[in-house]
C-alpha cells in the first residue's frame, strides 16, 4: 500500500500509520480470504493437472499397449538350424510348420585394395612398404611434385585452383533398359592447391566420400595399407561404381583421377554363406583403362523357397505369411510357429501389476488425511514465518486436497466397472476376466493372478487372453444411402477398450472441469472460477488502494486542522 501525509506537524502525537492500518484491517481481511480462496482452488487445480496426467499416461501409453494383439497373443517360432534360418511371427501368424530352403543369400556391394596402395613416388617406400598416406604420393612422382610445386610458387599462378583429380561415385547398379543414371551422380575433385599445398591424404579420400551423400562407407586401414568401399544396403539395385569425370565434350577432367582409381587397387569382395559358415573372395584388381570403364561391385539379392514358393528379396529379411525370416545361410530348415503361452504369462502378470499399480495412486490421492486446522497462508502470515515453517504448513494444508473427492471416484469406480462384466462378443466360456484367473481382491481393488487357470484357459483356448481384453465390439451397419456406419458396443469390447474408452471418457470430463495444468486460463470451469478471483483480488486492491489514500488524505487534513488551532492558541496567549 502507499503511504503518504503530512502528519505531526501540529505535534499532536497522533500515529497516522496506526490509525490507517487499524482503518485497513477490515479490507486486508476481505482481501486475505479472497486471496485463500484462490490459492486454494490453485491447489485444487494443481491436484486435478497431476490426476490427468497420471491416469492419461496410463490410459495413453500404459494401456495401449495390452490392445495390441502381440501382447496378449504373443507367437514365437523355432528353426530346425539356425545357422539357416531364424523367423519372428506377429500374432496373426498360424501355429504351424514351414519349410525354408535357401539358396542364395543376399549380400553388399564392396571394394577392397587387393594387396596395398600403390605409390607413384617410390622416394617414400621403405623396405619395400610405402610410408606415406598423402594423395599427392599415390598419384604423381618425385619430380612431378617438384615440377608443379614450382609452378605454384610463381606470382599471379592459377594452377593451384584448378583440378588435379576428379571422378564420379554412384551408389546404384547400371539400368539395364539403357535409361540415364545420372541422377545420383557424386562428384569427388581434388585441386593442385589440395594435393601439393595442403597436403591432403587418404583420409580427406574417406571424408571426401562418406560426406558425398551417398548410400556408402569408406575406411582406410592404415596398418595393411587398405582402402575400402562399402555399400550400406543389399540387393542388386545397390551398388559401388567408380568412374572418370567429363565435361561437357565428353572429354576426360584429368588424368590423376584414373591414376588414383588404378592405385587405389581395388578388387570386388564377394561372399557366400553355407551351413553357418561365410566365405570371402577378394577379386584382382580392377583398371580403368578406356575412358569409359568402370571400377564397381553390385550386391546380390537373396533367392529362397517356403512352403514350395520362390522369393527373391534385396535383403536377407522376407515375410511370408505373417511369419519374418532372417536368412543366415544356404541350406533348408524347419520353422515351427506356436503360441508363447510364456510371453503371455508375462504380459497378464504385467498388466495386473499396472492396474494395481494405478489403482494405489489413485486410492492413496482418494484416501490421503486431511489437516482441516491448516488452509492457506497470507503473505503477513507468511512474512512471521521461517521458509521451513513455510514448507511444512503447507505439506499439510495440501494433504487430501482430493480426499473422498467425487471425480476422482469416478475414475476408480469406472476402472473396477471395465473388469467384471462379460465380454459378449466372446462366443466362449472364457468370455470374463475370473475365467482367466483374475479376479478383484479385498485390498481396495486390487486385482490377483491364479497362473494355473490361467494356463488351462490358454491351452483350452489360445486366443481367450486376446479376445477378453482386446476385442473390439465393434458393428457395422448399412444405412439406406448405402454408406455405413460403425459404433462400438461396451458390453461387446474387451476388458482393455473398455478400460481406454471409459477412462479416456472420465479424462475428457476432468479436462472441462479443471483443465490440464495449473494455468487459470485455459476455458475450464475451474480455470474460470480462478480467473474470476483473480480479476476480483485486482479490482479489490485498486479499492483498497484508494481507500488507503482516502484514510491518509482524512488524517492529513485532521493534522492541517490541528496545526492552525495551535497557531492561533499560541498567538492568543501571547507565546
Amino acid at each position: 500500500m502507499s503511504t503518504s501525509g503530512i502528519y505531526g506537524l501540529s505535534g499532536s502525537g497522533i500515529d497516522v500509520d496506526s490509525m490507517v492500518k487499524v482503518g485497513m484491517l477490515s479490507k486486508q481481511n476481505e482481501y486475505d480470504k479472497l486471496y485463500k480462496k484462490e490459492v486454494q482452488n490453485t491447489w485444487m487445480k494443481e491436484a486435478y493437472s497431476d490426476l490427468y496426467s497420471d491416469v492419461s499416461t496410463f490410459t495413453n501409453s500404459t494401456l495401449s499397449t495390452y490392445k495390441m494383439s502381440y501382447t496378449t497373443n504373443p507367437m514365437t517360432v523355432s528353426s530346425s538350424s539356425t545357422s539357416v534360418a531364424t523367423a519372428v511371427a506377429n500374432s496373426n501368424a498360424v501355429a504351424m510348420a514351414h519349410t525354408v530352403s535357401v539358396s542364395k543369400t543376399a549380400s553388399n556391394a564392396y571394394l577392397l585394395t587387393n594387396g596395398s596402395v600403390t605409390r607413384a613416388n617410390k622416394d617414400i617406400m621403405e623396405n619395400n612398404k610405402a610410408t606415406g598416406i598423402k594423395l599427392a604420393d599415390v598419384v604423381m612422382d618425385k619430380a612431378t611434385q617438384e615440377s608443379l610445386k614450382a609452378q605454384m610458387s610463381q606470382p599471379d599462378e592459377t594452377l593451384s585452383q584448378k583440378t588435379a583429380i576428379s571422378f564420379v561415385v554412384k551408389d546404384t547398379a547400371k539400368p539395364t533398359d539403357g535409361s540415364d543414371d545420372t541422377s545420383n551422380a557424386k562428384i569427388i575433385s581434388f585441386t593442385y592447391g589440395d594435393l601439393l599445398n595442403s597436403g591432403e591424404t587418404l583420409n580427406d579420400l574417406v571424408s571426401k566420400f562418406n560426406s558425398a551423400g551417398l548410400n556408402l562407407t569408406a575406411s582406410y586401414d592404415a596398418a595393411n595399407d587398405s582402402f575400402a568401399l562399402n555399400q550400406k544396403d543389399s540387393g542388386s539395385e545397390h551398388a559401388i561404381r567408380l568412374a572418370l569425370a567429363t565435361d561437357d565434350s565428353g572429354a576426360v577432367v584429368n588424368d590423376y583421377g584414373k591414376t588414383l582409381l588404378n592405385n587405389l587397387k581395388l578388387g570386388s569382395v564377394t561372399t557366400s554363406s553355407s551351413g553357418g559358415t561365410a566365405t570371402s573372395t577378394l577379386s584382382s584388381a580392377m583398371t580403368i583403362s578406356a575412358d569409359t570403364d568402370e571400377i564397381s561391385a553390385v550386391g546380390s539379392d537373396a533367392k529362397v523357397t517356403i512352403d514350395g514358393k520362390e522369393y527373391t528379396s534385396s535383403s536377407n529379411k522376407i515375410s511370408a505369411a505373417n511369419v519374418t525370416y532372417t536368412l543366415m545361410s544356404t541350406g533348408s530348415s524347419t520353422m515351427t510357429v506356436s503360441q508363447d503361452t510364456d510371453k503371455a504369462i508375462e504380459n497378464v502378470k504385467k498388466f495386473v501389476e499396472d492396474y494395481n499399480k494405478m489403482m494405489d495412486s489413485l486410492n492413496d490421492k482418494f484416501n490421503e488425511k486431511q489437516y482441516s486446522d491448516y488452509g492457506p497462508l497470507t503473505k503477513s502470515q507468511e512474512n512471521s514465518m521461517t521458509q521451513d515453517q513455510i514448507d511444512k504448513w503447507n505439506k499439510k494444508a495440501k494433504s487430501g486436497l482430493l480426499y473422498h473427492d467425487t471425480t476422482l471416484n469416478k475414475i476408480r469406480s469406472a476402472m473396477r466397472e471395465a473388469l467384471y462384466t462379460p465380454v459378449e462378443s466372446v462366443d466362449s466360456s472364457y468370455n470374463t476376466m475370473m475365467s482367466l484367473g483374475i479376479e478383484s481382491s479385498t485390498d481396495q481393488g486390487h486385482l490377483t493372478l491364479d497362473e494355473d487357470k490361467l494356463k488351462k484357459a490358454l491351452a483350452a483356448d489360445p486366443d481367450c487372453v486376446y479376445q477378453i481384453f482386446a476385442s473390439k465390439g465393434e458393428t457395422t451397419t448399412k444405412l439406406a444411402d448405402g454408406t455405413t456406419t460403425t459404433t462400438t458396443d461396451y458390453d461387446k469390447e474387451g476388458v482393455v477398450n473398455r478400460l481406454y474408452d471409459s477412462l479416456n471418457s472420465q479424462l475428457k470430463d476432468l479436462k472441462s472441469y479443471a483443465g490440464t495444468s495449473s494455468e487459470a486460463d485455459d476455458g475450464s470451469s475451474l480455470g474460470t472460477l480462478l480467473k474470476n478471483l483473480q480479476d476480483q483480488m485486482t479490482a479489490f486492491k485498486t479499492k483498497m488502494d484508494a481507500y488507503e489514500k482516502a484514510l491518509y488524505s482524512k488524517y492529513d487534513d485532521m493534522e492541517s486542522a490541528i496545526a492552525k488551532l495551535s497557531a492561533q492558541f499560541n498567538f492568543v496567549s501571547g507565546r
